[in-house]
């Protein structure tokens, strides 16, 4: 595309926010995995809202398709274009700045493209806490996770994006500015329509600013590394816990060792060690946190722990002793991406259930599995303290001639695992968000009148369908 195509838009954004070289867009036409890949017109990268406004009044009155993207480090393929090459990618981030942070009524309000890790140094300078944490948090940003309603490894106590989020500021598809950065606890005047931007993909409107919620930085923590013999021994640890330590807990995950075998053998600089002397069928990591003397904390965690080897809830255990082994456990967790990345192909699932039924659902998910597909390795991590398990389908290296094969059989893994999903009245995604992914499924897998009211918002925000059309919903 020349630049002059652009026509009157070229005068409402500097140089710099044009790319139309295809060595210059490459890097926003492919996801985090190189399992989508599309095609533009041009990535532009406005610096204001103003000019992201100037952008979506073009694009509604030339009826040009927009694909909002934030750091790019999606799993669903919610932030990449299509193949049909006549749209542009809206790439937020050069809005990045950190407008302002309210240290007595504890908020912060950021623009989109600001960093995760860097809203969370920020919230540090400041004594105060931003809770959420990714394996993506040094590159994905602030209007990603708001608009795919990121989890993280801290739900179980701080809730998703959804509970993390006050205000927002958006850009309708005509161009529209919608300025909503109220830092309010309470807001009762008609419909919060932040809650339908949350979660929606850049298929509504393109989020500009945030008003967040921070809290007090804890002054104690403490992680623990785990050894147990089965799922349900996890949650009756969580159920220990939960009594033992009110309040405290931050983070539980859980992995199967056959996971942790892929993470441990993918150690290129042989940093990585288990915390515990032997293997095990599963792991489980913990972070406690709370004010007062951290020493306190331990021996609470310690008491409570060694409780739980007494009871035959855990087979052995292991407490960081400083922020270097704390470290050291959970990069052991948030090594698991690029493990699986390297290990073979594969199909990842994003599913949740009722924690109780955790144990239940990898059991019967792996007997499923097994049956119809007898050379796929199933892996298992996850939040399971709000009962979101990633389901890994790994095949061997040379289980696919081309592309096209591999994309018949992950679509009758996730037929599968979908399955097994609906029968425990489980989400096909959890925190992932539906992109390209899921789109064509989540109609089979959603309340079909639901299905019709959020066909009928699209309609209403975005009346010519051109905000990531094909994301979430089929028309648009």
């Amino acid at each position: 595309m020349a630049v002059d195509k652009l026509g009157a838009l070229t005068n409402a954004l500097d140089p710099a926010a044009i790319l139309v070289a295809d060595d210059d867009m490459a890097p926003y036409l492919a996801d985090w995995r190189g399992r989508y890949v599309g095609r533009a017109q041009a990535v532009l990268r406005p610096r204001s809202v103003e000019q992201v406004s100037a952008v979506l009044r073009w694009a509604s009155e030339t009826r040009t398709p927009v694909f909002p993207q934030g750091g790019n480090t999606g799993l669903a393929g919610g932030a990449t274009p299509d193949e049909g090459g006549t749209g542009i990618v809206l790439a937020l981030g050069r809005l990045n700045r950190i407008l302002d942070i309210d240290t007595a009524g504890n908020t912060m309000v950021v623009e989109a493209g600001a960093i995760l890790a860097d809203v969370q140094r920020a919230a540090d300078d400041a004594e105060r806490l931003f809770p959420m944490s990714l394996g993506s948090e040094g590159s994905c940003q602030i209007g990603g996770i708001i608009a795919t309603n990121a989890g993280g490894i801290n739900v179980i106590r701080y809730g998703t994006t959804r509970e993390l989020v006050l205000g927002l500021d958006y850009v309708l598809a005509d161009g529209t500015i919608v300025h909503g950065l109220k830092r309010l606890s309470k807001n009762n005047t008609g419909y919060d329509l932040r809650h339908l931007l949350i979660g929606s993909e850049g298929t509504l409107a393109v989020i500009t600013a945030a008003a967040l919620k921070l809290f007090p930085r804890p002054t104690a923590s403490a992680s623990a590394f785990c050894a147990v013999s089965s799922p349900q021994k996890a949650v009756d640890l969580l159920s220990l816990l939960r009594q033992r330590l009110v309040g405290r807990i931050s983070s539980f995950e859980l992995m199967c060792d056959g996971e942790m075998g892929f993470v441990l053998d993918g150690d290129v600089g042989g940093d990585l060690r288990l915390p515990v002397a032997e293997r095990a069928p599963w792991y489980v990591f913990i972070e406690v946190a709370d004010s007062g003397e951290e020493a306190v904390l331990v021996e609470m965690l310690t008491a409570a722990l060694g409780e739980a080897i007494e009871r035959g809830y855990v087979l052995d255990a292991a407490i960081a002793q400083s922020e270097g082994q704390a470290k050291a456990i959970w990069h052991l967790r948030f090594a698991v991406s690029e493990a699986n990345r390297r290990a073979g192909p594969n199909v990842s699932h994003d599913t949740s259930v009722a924690t109780a039924d955790v144990p239940a659902f990898l059991a019967e998910v792996s007997t499923t599995l097994a049956d119809r597909f007898p050379s796929v390795r199933p892996l298992f991590v996850g939040h399971v303290g709000d009962g979101n398990i990633h389901v890994i389908a790994l095949f061997p290296h040379d289980s696919f001639a081309d592309r096209a094969a591999f994309e018949t059989a992950a679509s009758a893994v996730n037929d599968c695992i979908f399955g097994v999903v609906d029968r425990f009245h489980g989400s096909i995604s959890a925190e992932h968000g539906i992109g390209r992914s899921l789109a064509r499924r989540l109609p089979d897998h959603t309340d079909k009148a639901a299905y019709r009211l959020m066909n009928g918002i699209k309609q209403l925000y975005d009346p010519l369908g051109i905000l990531n059309p094909g994301k979430v919903l089929l028309r648009g």
